[in-house]
């Protein structure tokens, strides 16, 4: 397989693009050999749009490990209780088990996908720390950053600029860890955003970056104006409601408004982290306010 028939759809998917990534896939001519990872970008793309039901209808239980695997990610991203994320942790754990697994990388990469998002991260560094693949050493970055892990992250980047300095991942990744590193490495970050979405697309996972470095540096301004323009593009798009809503606050906007981001974002991901750790202080706070009337 050419290694660029595929590079228009992943290069949509890296950047967020998925309603482009999507329309490339469906248009692609590729080989034969090709078809089922140009699938697989295709429906990963999908489960980012939140349209699960889309991937668990199409992909049949004959269909390869790639889109078995990808299957699997839908039903784990759509399983409103943990109950059905954890039969979807269990059919991962039984195809990671077999022999074969190793020679599935797209199967490694979504058990890592779903070992970081459970918090996982030793397991998911056991899936896919090894790899040269240029995605998956960019996701090892990002689950060292999920660590805290900046230091280890910085290297993994370094190991990716030899692969390949110009790859959109790579420029990316760089960006991410340059914005934990903090200081006058956000400028970097902003400016790496920047550059990107000028020659690509300005996806909302640019303009977040772009407003999250802006508020490391103390521009809030200019984080809410980046912000309004992502929810522009997408009102319920999860990421820009929760960063509009650490925005306000630095802005000191009035409750109500506050509010009202908070509330859109309960209505759209009422599992978010940000509104789990928003409930648990309310809860919190109401218990001790009922503790003082009666004292």
């Amino acid at each position: 397989m050419a290694e660029d028939e595929l590079w228009s759809v992943k290069n949509a998917f890296h950047l967020g693009c998925y309603q482009q990534a999507i329309s490339e896939a469906l248009g692609a001519n590729v080989s034969d050999g090709a078809r089922v990872l140009c699938n697989f970008y295709m429906y990963r793309a999908y489960i980012e749009q939140a349209q699960y039901r889309m991937v668990l209808d199409e992909v049949g239980h004959d269909a390869p490990m790639p889109l078995q695997a990808v299957k699997l990610l839908a039903s784990y991203c759509a399983a409103p209780a943990r109950e059905a994320k954890e039969m979807a942790l269990v059919q991962l754990k039984e195809w990671l088990s077999s022999p074969r697994a190793a020679a599935e990388p797209q199967l490694l990469m979504v058990g890592a996908l779903i070992y970081a998002h459970e918090g996982d991260h030793k397991e998911a560094l056991k899936l896919v720390h090894q790899s040269a693949d240029l995605e998956t050493m960019a996701l090892v970055a990002h689950i060292y950053l999920s660590m805290s892990r900046v230091d280890l992250a910085r290297k993994q980047v370094g190991l990716m600029q030899q692969q390949d300095d110009d790859a959109t991942l790579t420029k990316l990744a760089g960006a991410w860890v340059s914005m934990a590193e903090g200081g006058d490495k956000c400028q970097d970050a902003l400016y790496e955003f920047q550059e990107l979405g000028e020659k690509y697309n300005m996806s909302l996972v640019l303009l977040n970056g772009q407003a999250l470095a802006q508020l490391h540096m103390g521009k809030y301004d200019e984080a809410e104006r980046l912000l309004q323009e992502a929810l522009g593009k997408a009102a319920s798009d999860v990421d820009s409601l929760a960063n509009t809503v650490v925005t306000m606050h630095y802005l000191r906007k009035p409750q109500e408004v506050t509010s009202r981001y908070i509330n859109q974002l309960r209505a759209v991901a009422p599992s978010h982290p940000w509104i789990a750790k928003y409930s648990e202080l309310e809860s919190s706070f109401d218990r001790c306010a009922a503790a003082a009337q009666k004292a």
